[in-house]
């Protein structure tokens, strides 16, 4: 799905060599400052991170692409802070997402506000700016209403469990599980071991300056148990 090789971005993480496999989960773990947050951004394209070495999704060379493009090919990132936007609605901003049209709108919007209500969002979220006045954990649920309507093939999330609580958390798990299929990838950013447990992942990323560490779901216990110098 998505094959890094001698990848290096900035000055952060050098000579990166890991293939993200469809219908396969991820986790991804690692000390402050070491580049997870920078490795996401940098596969979706952010602009002010200089990349070298090859990226490829789906077989195809993404490196000159920028984010908008890799958007559209299925790449969706869910961020650590997300991003206040006055003066657009939640359902607007999908709406011009997804182009919806005609008859399209309104199940759309019943579609919308299942996964609102569901989630324990007021019943006008549809109608609020996109995470304005919104405290952190409705910013977090904001962003898997986008993941669930929108049709994506790789979700990457940077730490998604910060600002919910132990209902959300729940929350978050289920609709992460719901989400995966054996045809999509899910890499998530996270410490929490709740919510490392809950989504079972295939594999657990260690990510290094020079390099990456895989594993199974034991490695992240051993993290926890004996800290990142023990790998």
């Amino acid at each position: 799905m998505i094959k890094l090789k001698n990848y290096s971005v900035s000055d952060i993480l050098n000579n990166i060599d890991f293939e993200f496999e469809p219908g396969k989960k991820y986790v991804i773990m690692g000390s402050n400052g070491i580049g997870k947050s920078t490795l996401l951004h940098s596969i979706m394209g952010r602009p002010d991170l200089v990349t070298s070495g090859d990226i490829t999704f789906m077989g195809s060379d993404i490196s000159d692409l920028p984010t908008d493009q890799r958007a559209r090919l299925g790449l969706f990132l869910a961020f650590q802070n997300p991003t206040s936007i006055p003066g657009l609605s939640n359902f607007q901003m999908l709406k011009q997402a997804m182009k919806m049209k005609g008859a399209d709108i309104g199940e759309n919007l019943r579609k919308f506000k299942e996964h609102s209500s569901k989630l324990k969002l007021p019943s006008d979220w549809d109608k609020r700016n996109v995470n304005y006045d919104a405290s952190g954990g409705e910013k977090k649920k904001n962003e898997l209403i986008q993941l669930q309507m929108l049709s994506k093939k790789v979700a990457m999330l940077d730490e998604p469990d910060s600002g919910l609580d132990v209902d959300g958390i729940k929350s978050l798990i289920n609709t992460l599980n719901e989400w995966h299929n054996d045809h999509n990838t899910l890499i998530v950013v996270t410490h929490y071991e709740k919510l490392i447990e809950g989504i079972a992942p295939d594999t657990v990323l260690v990510l290094k300056k020079d390099e990456i560490v895989s594993g199974d779901q034991t490695l992240a216990s051993t993290i926890f148990s004996k800290g990142f110098d023990s790998v």
